[in-house]
């Protein structure tokens, strides 16, 4: 499946219709069409033929017509964020639809249909053409969409038409977007420069990165589970730890690190006057409580969730790489993973509470963290205090948060801006 851009402007892309025919009229640039009712345009062919699932009002999949293998295959998802429900009907669904009988049946019951045409006997750069040259090998891309969201953007699957993945693609088709392509492509080359992979954590190796048309592509390496135990309840903090110190780590006061800049010069650039201020109160605040205190920085992954991961065996397979940093605070990973993970599932209140109770961090890190012998866990590091790393980690989730809900396009994020900006007011001023 594939996640689609956000609109550029307010009364763009109202439905999820609209935004599935922009992205393919991306992928499949004139003289193709790309349209869900009425007859070809004169003289054209049929390229592509998607089947609209659940239906053409919210379009969440568009499934390949008549090539069953890659249509099973689209079904399947290995993310530790699928709930045993989810893994089992998609499981079930993926043998279903990936016969030849199957699919027809899919395909009659599911009868909306995205259709892409181009003329006859006419040459047509296509995506799919695209990416076969770079592959080496007939390439049928998936299409889907994702929910609206600040960095929304199509994430391609390329698969050969007898259902094998060959890679994922992520396009950058507008500044924000482009700029996160550009930016895990540099992260990764900095992730597989440090060394081989890790014993802990495998990240996807770049296959190609550079421009097609107007769209800036990241193909990258296919990362799909070897091993039956994709899926455990497990928090990999162990991995968390491994991918901390991949690149060193060092130790000095907060107000001397580049995490902290950040955090300095962030409420200047925000446009929301009101906003602005309150945060530079949280940022003066937390300086003046955590300023001195010495802690261990090292890398993050900077969206390590359970629906960004799966387990291969005993190693995290670990994707999106978009927001790897380094100089922070070790802990972050694990905090963003349990501050996200409660969010979803039991929604703000719930995390409210996690993180006055300090339990973001491990609630017992303060006393494991003066065991000298401690074992490497992913919580804070040997020494530090938890509740400066999970009010650190809350301030940068505060920035980006609020730096990417300026632009139209993230306009969904600013409800949950406001929200993590007053619990850190209530956090600070306790």
């Amino acid at each position: 499946m594939s996640e689609l851009p956000y609109p550029a402007t307010e009364d763009r892309h109202q439905t999820t219709l609209e935004a599935l025919l922009e992205t393919t009229r991306l992928l499949w640039p004139a003289p193709a069409c790309s349209r869900v009712e009425g007859s070809l345009p004169h003289g054209h062919r049929v390229v592509r033929e998607y089947a609209l699932l659940p239906d053409r009002r919210q379009p969440r999949l568009a499934l390949p017509v008549d090539a069953p293998r890659a249509a099973g295959e689209l079904f399947r998802k290995y993310s530790q964020g699928l709930s045993r429900r989810e893994r089992y009907s998609r499981a079930a669904m993926a043998r279903l639809v990936g016969t030849r009988l199957g699919n027809r049946a899919m395909t009659w019951l599911a009868p909306d249909r995205l259709t892409v045409s181009a003329p006859a006997g006419g040459p047509v750069d296509t995506i799919e053409d695209h990416l076969s040259r770079l592959l080496d090998s007939e390439v049928l891309v998936s299409v889907g969409v994702g929910s609206p969201r600040a960095n929304r953007k199509p994430i391609l699957r390329a698969l050969s038409p007898d259902g094998r993945t060959l890679a994922f693609v992520k396009v950058g088709s507008a500044p924000v977007t482009t700029e996160l392509v550009r930016g895990e492509a540099e992260a990764l080359g900095v992730y597989w420069s440090s060394g081989p992979a890790g014993r802990l954590v495998h990240a996807p190796r770049v296959l190609h990165h550079g421009r097609w048309r107007s769209l800036e592509l990241l193909v990258l390496e296919p990362m799909l589970p070897a091993h039956t135990r994709w899926s455990r309840p497990d928090v990999p903090t162990a991995a968390m730890a491994e991918l901390g110190g991949r690149l060193g780590t060092t130790r000095h006061p907060l107000d001397r690190s580049h995490v902290w800049e950040g955090a300095r010069s962030s409420p200047p650039a925000l446009t929301d006057p009101d906003q602005a201020a309150a945060l530079a109160r949280v940022v003066a605040t937390v300086e003046r409580r955590f300023g001195s205190t010495p802690l261990t920085f090292g890398a993050w992954h900077g969206d390590w969730t359970p629906w960004n991961m799966a387990w291969d065996g005993d190693r995290v397979l670990l994707w999106d790489f978009e927001r790897f940093a380094v100089g922070v605070p070790l802990g972050f990973d694990l905090v963003h993973y349990r501050l996200q993970s409660v969010l979803r599932s039991h929604g703000e209140a719930a995390a409210a509470e996690r993180a006055r109770a300090g339990l973001l961090t491990g609630g017992s890190a303060r006393e494991a963290a003066r065991e000298a012998a401690r074992e490497a866990t992913g919580e804070c590091a040997p020494g530090d205090d938890p509740e400066a790393v999970q009010l650190v980690y809350l301030v940068e989730l505060a920035r980006r948060y609020a730096l990417a809900s300026q632009p139209v396009e993230g306009r969904p994020l600013r409800a949950r801006t406001a929200w993590l900006i007053a619990l850190l007011r209530e956090l600070v001023g306790r």
